[in-house]
């Protein structure tokens, strides 16, 4: 039996770190929609960090400008 997965995976830091499970799901737009959760967490995180901040620091540092969040499909074979 051949099973598929998809995997919402992140990387916190894309010239220093690597790719990381968030979770793992049945389908794709579960995974989809937990990567979309994840993102907002860190939008949410990013803002209340960086709220006291001029203009000119807040778009020096974006958000998003150094992590990456994607969606991968593997099968399982049993």
């Amino acid at each position: 039996m051949i099973e598929r997965v998809f995997v919402a995976l992140y990387n916190p830091m894309i010239y220093e770190s690597s790719f990381g499970i968030i979770s793992i799901h049945k389908t794709r737009k579960g995974a989809e929609m937990a990567m979309e959760f994840h993102k907002e967490e860190k939008r949410k995180e990013w803002e209340e960090r960086y709220k006291d901040e001029n203009e000119e620091i807040r778009e020096f540092c974006k958000f998003g400008q150094f992590e990456a969040w994607f969606v991968q499909e593997y099968t399982i074979n049993q």
